[in-house]
C-alpha cells in the first residue's frame, strides 16, 4: 500500500495537542531505553491515528514532520560500525546532526550501555558546520575511549514524527524517506517506517507498545548508521546485520 500523504498526516495528527516547552523538557530522556520496529509508512499511519490520547506532537516550525541530516563519524578502520556488528556490549556512534527547521547542529555521541539503556551526549555547534576540531576530538576521545581522529564515513537523512507521551516518560519518533549515502553517492530506502520508542525506565504496558503489540509488530534490528556503512562502503563485512538489511532493502512486510 502507499504512503500516507501529506494531508493524510495532517489530518491523523489533528486529534492530538501540541508539545509545549515543559514538556519537550521533561521528555528530553538523555538516559533512556531503545526499542526500534520497522513497519510499512502506511501501517505506521494507522498506528499514530490511535495515540492522541496518550501523546502530544511535537511541531517542527510550521510541519509536524521534521528534516534530519545526520554525518556519523568512525576511524578509517570502522572500529565502532564493527563493535556494533560484532554485538559489543558497550558500542557508540559519534554524528553531526542538523536539524534544519530548527538550524540548529550538535556533535552528538550516543552510547548503547545494555540491551535497556542508551546515553547520549552532545555539544552545540555552528548551524551546518561539518569539520570537528580538536577541542571536538577530545570530547569525542573522552566519551568512547578511542583517542585516535575520527574521519566522516556515511550520512543519512530522513523526516521525523516526533510524539511525546503526555503520562509517559516516552518520546515516540517516526522516521520515513530514508536515505543513506557517502560523498556524492546516495541510496534510498523505500517502503519502510522506523519506529522507535524511547522511554526510562523500560516499559512494556505504554499506550504505544501495547498498540504496537496487538498489531503484531515486534522490535526489529534497525541501525542507520549500520545500514549507512553496509550499503556504502563495498566489500565491509556484514554478518550478523543481513536479516536487518535484507528487511530495509525489500521493505516492511
Amino acid at each position: 500500500m502507499s504512503a500516507p500523504r501529506q494531508e493524510e498526516w495532517r489530518e491523523r495528527l489533528d486529534a492530538f495537542a501540541r508539545a509545549t516547552p515543559d514538556l519537550v523538557r521533561r521528555r528530553e530522556l538523555g538516559r533512556r531505553s531503545d526499542s526500534k520496529f520497522v513497519l510499512t509508512p502506511r501501517a505506521a499511519g494507522e498506528l499514530i491515528a490511535g495515540l492522541g490520547h496518550a501523546y502530544a506532537v511535537l511541531p517542527a516550525g510550521d510541519e509536524l514532520l521534521a528534516a534530519y541530516r545526520t554525518l556519523y563519524f568512525d576511524t578509517p578502520e570502522l572500529d565502532l560500525y564493527h563493535d556494533h556488528r560484532r554485538g559489543r556490549r558497550i558500542r557508540h556512534k559519534v554524528r553531526i546532526r542538523h536539524y534544519p527547521d530548527r538550524r540548529v547542529s550538535r556533535l552528538e555521541v550516543k552510547t548503547r550501555r545494555s540491551a535497556l539503556e542508551t546515553t547520549k551526549s552532545w555539544r552545540e555547534r555552528a548551524y551546518g558546520d561539518e569539520a570537528l576540531t580538536p577541542d571536538d576530538h577530545a570530547f569525542v576521545a573522552r566519551l568512547i575511549g578511542i583517542a585516535r581522529p575520527l574521519i566522516p564515513q556515511a550520512w543519512t537523512s530522513f523526516r521525523r514524527l516526533t510524539l511525546l507521551g503526555l503520562g509517559t516518560r516516552e518520546r515516540v519518533t517516526l522516521d520515513l524517506d530514508l536515505r543513506v549515502g557517502r560523498g556524492a553517492e546516495a541510496r534510498v530506502l523505500e517502503g519502510i517506517a522506523i519506529v522507535e520508542i524511547k522511554q526510562w525506565p523500560y516499559c512494556r504496558a505504554t499506550p504505544a507498545m501495547e498498540a504496537l503489540r496487538r498489531a503484531g509488530h515486534r522490535p526489529a534490528w534497525a541501525s542507520k548508521y549500520c545500514s549507512a556503512i553496509a550499503f556504502t562502503h563495498p566489500g565491509v563485512p556484514v554478518d550478523g546485520l543481513l536479516p536487518g538489511l535484507r528487511i530495509l532493502t525489500l521493505g516492511a512486510a
